[in-house]
């Protein structure tokens, strides 16, 4: 089934109505970035297709009323509604089989773009995100940037699953050997993201000595979909 038969129109149209709150359609879009007809059509259920999860991301950054992104996104389709398997003697799930590990950490990194993507939307500097092939996957986003001296920025996620809290330190030994394959000029900037304060104060502890590139360790907060804060790891020596 595709994300068009599962849109709900009814539904995203209502929690877009909440989502706007008290705030005319044309304010609602200035804020959001989204055109004013656009939002119309949205309200009045007049489009098949389901809005992406970046147009997503620009309503849930500016939305009132407590409607999250994770509502959006299962409203229109691209998240599937959560259900207690627990309570389903007829089904048996194994978290650990690695296609859960690897759907499981697919969703994580979804909702690690959705909180860099809405900050950046709060960000007075130019950025545009640079698409690339399914294929390549990593790091898990590239941007154009203009900000500090910085040119190009590339972010890498490790999320870690709370109820796992499990983070390896080969995993950081792993990856600043990735790193070092990945050429990385004076004017890049190299972000590892992680959800994790253990894992955050791992890298800290662990900063790489030879890597030549501006590695920076970002720790996002997904309860409050923020990001709490970000320090640099090693700076690019000019030889």
């Amino acid at each position: 089934m595709n994300n068009e038969e599962q849109f709900n129109k009814e539904e995203f149209a209502v929690l877009l109505d909440r989502a706007k709150g008290d705030r005319s359609i044309n304010n609602f879009a200035n804020e959001t970035g989204v055109s004013a007809a656009h939002i119309s059509r949205f309200l009045r259920q007049m489009i098949a297709s389901p809005p992406t999860p970046e147009t997503i991301s620009k309503f849930s950054a500016k939305a009132h009323n407590e409607v999250t992104y994770q509502d959006l996104m299962v409203a229109a389709g691209h998240i599937a509604k959560k259900e207690n398997y627990n309570n389903r003697k007829d089904t048996f799930v194994d978290r650990e089989s690695p296609r859960n590990l690897r759907m499981e950490r697919e969703e994580l990194a979804r909702k690690f773009k959705q909180v860099i993507l809405a900050d950046l939307y709060e960000s007075s500097f130019k950025w545009s995100v640079e698409k690339t092939e399914e294929r390549l996957r990593f790091p898990d986003m590239k941007l154009n940037i203009d900000n500090e001296g910085y040119q190009r920025w590339y972010l890498t996620f490790m999320p870690v699953n709370p109820e796992r809290g499990h983070f390896p330190i080969m995993s950081i030994i792993h990856l600043y050997g990735r790193i070092a394959t990945f050429e990385l000029e004076e004017t890049d900037k190299f972000t590892i993201v992680v959800n994790d304060k253990k894992a955050y104060e791992m890298f800290l502890k662990r900063a790489p000595i030879s890597l030549r590139a501006n590695i920076y360790i970002m720790l996002i907060d997904l309860d409050w979909g923020k990001i709490s804060k970000e320090e640099m790891l090693s700076k690019y020596k000019v030889e």
